[in-house]
């Protein structure tokens, strides 16, 4: 991204709202849009990083699945060069099947989940993410749900 290091930020902000507010609109083909096509994404419910657009695609609609009324809070960003560090809440209650990686969906649990996150975003000039990684617990995950 070029420009001033408070254009870089605040083109960081708008695309992180736009793509939260696709999360909160359930809209995971929107959501999509907002990666690269072959932008790269590390979670660590996933032994591999998803690669491509349209993996990413797959996985939001997973989760927007098992968790149809998700929404989504950005707590705080910070944000250096073409690179931004985040903070979100994700809240939602498990109704759908949940999508495990390589396997059989679980069935809904009924509970509510409670989810924190930090991620790390790389952007590229045209403002679209390239790299995303993101860190929380999966084995609170598992709890909050009554699946551990």
């Amino acid at each position: 991204m070029d420009g001033s290091a408070a254009d870089v930020a605040a083109s960081c902000r708008r695309v992180l709202e736009e793509q939260l507010a696709a999360v909160n609109a359930h809209d995971a083909d929107r959501h999509s849009t907002y990666y690269a096509e072959a932008a790269v994404l590390h979670d660590p419910e996933y032994s591999a990083p998803l690669r491509g657009q349209e993996a990413i695609r797959r996985d939001m609609r997973k989760f927007l699945t098992a968790f149809p009324d998700v929404v989504g809070e950005l707590h705080q960003m910070l944000t250096s060069g073409g690179t931004a560090a985040v903070e979100i809440t994700m809240t939602g209650t498990n109704t759908g099947p949940i999508g495990v990686p390589g396997g059989t969906p679980l069935p809904a649990t009924g509970r509510r989940l409670r989810l924190p996150y930090a991620a790390f975003i790389r952007f590229d000039d045209a403002g679209r993410i390239t790299e995303e990684r993101r860190y929380f617990d999966v084995a609170g995950i598992s709890h909050q749900l009554g699946l551990a």
